[in-house]
This record gives C-alpha cells, structure tokens and sequence, in this order.
C-alpha cells in the first residue's frame, strides 16, 4: 500500500495545481511514450478491437492487439484516458508489492532477510544521486574531473531508466509496473511447478499476456531460464517432471508470437517501428545505476557450506566478471551494439558460469534469484535493436541477493545495531527513487515534461482543439502540427515550459487523429518528416504558398493546427490563417479546418 500511495504523490499535486482551464495530460516522465498507449486507448473507446499507429499517415492494416490497452480502453470509457492508467498503475503497484513478498518467501527463510530483500528490491538504486540530473542522459553539470571520466560523461541508469527500478516505475509508468507483476508472478508459477502442476495455466497466462503487450521481456524470461537451467544443474532440483511443466508453461507464448509474426509480416508500419534501435546504455552506467545492490550482492557468494579458500572463489570470479565489463565499456562511446553475437554468448556463458559459483544445492529459489541478476546483466546487450527493454526489473534481484549477503555479517548481531544499520543502508538503496519524486514535482511546477517539447498541462487553447477534434473527427481524419520548440534556460540542465509545445502526440493520444510526424519511433522516418513539417509549413524563412500546398496534399490533412503569429512575435513563424476556417483554438493556437482541395489549388 506504501508504494502505491507514494507513487500518487506526483498526481495528486498535479491535478490540484492544474491551471484554470486548463488540463492535466498525466504524465510527467516520457509523455509521448504514454501518448501511444493513449492512443490506442482511444482506439479502444471506439470500439476497435486491433489498433493502428495513429503517428504517421503511411497506410496500414491496423493488426495490433493489445489485450492491457484494449482493456484500460473499456475502463476509460467510464472514468477517461487520464484516470484509467491512473488508477492501473496504482493497483500494479499495489499488486506488485504482494507478488514480490511472495516470490521473496521461497527465497528467504529469516523474516529479517525477507523484509531487508523487498527493501532493497522496491527502493533498489544506484549512486546517481550523487550526480543527479533532471533531463537527458550526459553529464552536464559541473563535476570533478575524474568523475566525469570515470562515468565517461554519462549519466547513472537509476537517473533515467525507470524501468530497470522499481519506485521510478511506479511513478512514472503503470505499463512498467503490469510487466513487473507478470515477470514475478511467473517466477512464483516457475517454482511451485516443481511439484504441482496447479500453478501452470496461470505461468502459461502470464507468459501469454507478457509476449502480447510487452513481448520484449519473454526474450528476457527465456535467457533467464537457460542461465536457470545450467545453475540448477540436473539434480534432484531439476527433474524431468518440472521441466515439462516447464515447457507446458512456455506453451502460453506461442498464440500471441504467432500473432506477432503476422503483423510484422504484413504492416510495414510496424516492421518500421520495430526497426528502431533503443541500444543499452554504456556498462558503467548500468553498473552505477545499481552499484549498492550490485557490490552487496557479492557477500552473497560466501555461502556458509564452503569453507576456506572456497569461500572466495565466488567473489573473486564475480569481481573479475563486471571488473572486467567496465574497463571493456571505455571503448563504447558511441550508441550502437556493445557486442556482436559470439561476444555476447561468451559473455553470457561466463555470467551463468559465475552464478554457478553462487548455486546452492537444492535451493531453486535462491539459484533463480541468481539466475536472474546476472543472466540480466548480459541480457541487455543482447545484440538486438530493442536491447534496452532487456534491462527491466534488473534492481530486483541484486536487491535480494544484498540482503542475503548483509545478512551473513549481521546476523546475530544486537537487534538495534542491526536495524540501524539496515536503515542506513536502505536510505543509500533509497537516495535516487526519493529525487525521482522531486524530479517529477519539479516538472509539474515548470510546466514540462522530461522531453523538453512537452506540457504538463494543456492551455485552454489546447483543450480547445482536443476537444473540438474528439466530437467532429470521423473516419481517418489527419492533423498537422508544428513539431516543439523547448526552452532552455542559463542552466544547462534545466529547461521551462516549451515555447512552442509538441501537440502531434498529444492530438493523436487523445483525440484519435492521425499525425505525420507524431512519434520518434512509431513514425517511420520521423527526423525527416519533423524537418519537412517545419521547412514546409510553419517557418516563415522557408515556408511558401506552393509548398504549404503540397504538404497538406501529400498528408491529405484535415486540420492544421496553427500558432497565432501575434503570441510569439520572437519566433520566425509563418502565417497560416488562410489556409482556412478556424473552428477551435483563440489567442495562442488556432485548428484551422483546411480548404477543400480544389481550393487549396486556385
């Protein structure tokens, strides 16, 4: 309950600071990310079972079912857009903690080791708390020397990639939040399979709805299970019994991969958007991100059973593992494949090899848990373009296994020096998700978004035009936009409202329409169609009556959403009141509805 009611601050403060007349989008973290699930949302409300992309005006099949906006689709029917991922991502929130606690019970059998892993776990973070940011992922702000270098100029993961944690999901993301319950709860599923076959349908569902609406963590889950598999070994842990439950579980994903195979077969607009890199960020960043977790973890290699020099071999070849991945990272500057194919199979090799060293006979739960950190750590440089969706939940593991280690020297210990000591250190795991809570109230109270191009709250103008566009849209209407323009200010790391906002994703989440260049990865060919947009239609330098013309015919568009020249005198905007009728909007935007065609070429 703590963590869902803390991952409603940033709403609650949000909704009672929302402007007269005007109106909170929802999001602070990532608002054209969310504008895609509000899309199709509102493809949902309109009774569309399989969805299209609503970012480009490029013809499509419209094949994307997913079953998780699909239902929050119907919820928003009753309770809108904005309440009904609201209240999903409170109660997978909620959920998540109990699933957690549940899968931390086969795990841990001292209470104080229980309670120490969900701590960590939910609050588990890096030190980028000591270099904090609040846009972007390079260090801009003043730094000693060597820190910069030794970060080679980039930012910690717990800085800004929520998914990877726990608290900065629950903040930001409740997409984040359902994946993290289907992961857990298939672990708990995995597990109990041993010796039932009671908890195999609903292993199979999770698998099935994970590989529908976030299909990337199915790749996860399966290295996870091979690294599972060689630590488990073929012992009285690993009978053939299990196994095939095992792979009777892993019957769940194949409808929802065929489907998948088919839409990417058959809409180039998927296969487009599929096509975008979201390369993983450099291994010293990762390692920072969770470095509390990540250095306790390695106590966990002394397991009491060893004795002598034995007890070291672990930490040793832990030590040598990521020792030797972060002198490696120098080289990896750029953002692209950190490794081909046969250095990433060694790599993961060598991983599973060192988690062998951990294993403990027996002790599935505990063999999963190590399973899972560091199959993850060579997971997200899986030399595939979604690699960086590979890290989600990586936090959680290293955050049961530091309980574990810490456990070995504190146990036994005068109860109230052990619990100082376990509050101490849990504010260390804690010390970026609480400045993840202030990043977000900043935002609100600066009025953007960590996009730099987006709103936190819509103008009445705005309103206006969504609207207007939500009770007069039909069929496929097409709306133009000028692309944003953000507004930085003397620190280099903060900007304030946007001077011109980016209303393409926010047009197509909320009101259905479509956009030419909506979205920077789920419109094909986006920087170009931005450029285009831009050089065509709304700068005065380059804009002229010919190519406004052929923009509009080329897209086809209905609406051109226009800013009043007059509201920004400083910026070179051209002027588009004639390209016809205004029908919503007042003294900042106005949507003009465009011209009949024969018109537009008189």
């Amino acid at each position: 309950m703590a963590l869902a009611l803390f991952s409603l601050i940033p709403s609650l403060v949000a909704l009672l600071s929302t402007p007269t007349g005007g109106r909170w989008i929802g999001y602070q973290y990532n608002t054209d990310d969310h504008m895609v699930y509000a899309a199709w949302m509102r493809q949902a409300i309109d009774g569309r079972w399989l969805f299209d992309n609503r970012f480009t005006t490029d013809s499509q099949p419209g094949l994307t079912f997913n079953i998780w906006f699909l239902v929050l689709g119907w919820l928003a029917k009753g309770i809108g857009i904005v309440g009904a991922t609201l209240l999903a991502k409170t109660a997978m929130s909620f959920l998540f903690v109990i699933a957690l606690g549940r899968l931390i019970e086969r795990v841990a059998s001292q209470v104080y080791v229980a309670k120490l892993a969900l701590g960590f776990s939910i609050l588990g973070g890096g030190i980028g708390f000591t270099v904090w940011h609040y846009f972007g992922q390079n260090l801009t702000r003043p730094l000693p020397e060597f820190v910069a270098k030794l970060m080679l100029g980039r930012q910690p993961i717990d800085i800004w990639q929520p998914e990877v944690f726990v608290v900065p999901s629950a903040l930001t993301n409740g997409l984040f939040m359902v994946s993290l319950c289907l992961i857990v709860g298939f672990f708990i599923c995995l597990l109990d399979a041993r010796n039932s076959w009671k908890p195999v349908p609903f292993g199979a569902l999770c698998l099935a709805i994970l590989m529908n609406m976030h299909s990337y963590d199915v790749l996860l889950l399966a290295l996870i299970g091979v690294a599972f598999l060689i630590l488990n070994g073929w012992e009285k842990g690993s009978t053939g019994p299990w196994l095939t439950r095992t792979v009777v579980m892993a019957l769940g994903v194949v409808p929802p991969a065929l489907w998948f195979y088919h839409v990417i077969q058959n809409d180039p607009v998927f296969q487009a958007r599929a096509a975008t890199p979201t390369f993983s960020p450099n291994f010293r960043a990762v390692v920072f991100g969770i470095l509390p977790g990540l250095a306790l973890a390695a106590l966990a290699w002394l397991k009491p059973e060893d004795h002598g020099e034995k007890r070291y071999r672990g930490i040793a070849a832990y030590a040598v593992f990521v020792l030797v991945l972060f002198a490696a990272a120098q080289d990896h500057v750029k953002f692209e494949y950190w490794m081909a194919l046969p250095a990433w199979i060694a790599t993961f090799s060598v991983a599973a090899g060192v988690g062998h060293l951990a294993r403990k006979r027996g002790d599935v739960g505990w063999n999963l848990v190590v399973a899972w950190a560091l199959a993850g750590l060579a997971a997200c440089y899986f030399p595939a373009l979604f690699q960086r969706k590979l890290a989600i939940g990586l936090a959680i593991p290293f955050g049961i296994l530091a309980a574990h280690g810490v456990s070995l020297f504190v146990d036994g210990r005068d109860q109230a020096k052990r619990n100082l000591a376990s509050a101490l250190m849990i504010l260390v795991f804690g010390g970026s998700s609480l400045l993840w809570l202030t990043r977000e109230l900043s935002y609100i109270r600066n009025n953007v978004s960590n996009t730099t191009v987006h709103p936190v709250y819509m103008t009445p103008d705005m309103v206006s035009i969504v609207d207007y566009l939500n009770t007069h849209r039909s069929g496929r209407t097409v709306v133009l936009a000028p692309p944003g323009v953000p507004s930085p200010t003397e620190d280099k790391d903060q900007f304030a409202t946007p001077l011109i906002p980016d209303l393409n994703p926010i047009l197509s989440g909320f009101s259905g329409v479509y956009t030419f260049a909506g979205h920077w990865s789920e419109t094909p060919d986006y920087n170009n169609r931005r450029n285009e947009l831009l050089r065509d239609l709304y700068l005065s330098s380059s804009s002229t009556r010919d190519s406004q013309q052929e923009i509009l015919r080329e897209t086809h568009a209905d609406y051109v959403v226009i800013p009043i020249t007059e509201a920004f005198p400083n910026l070179p905007l051209a002027d588009l009141r004639l390209l016809g009728e205004k029908v919503a909007g007042s003294t900042q935007f106005a949507l003009i509805k465009v011209r009949d065609r024969e018109q537009l070429a008189e």
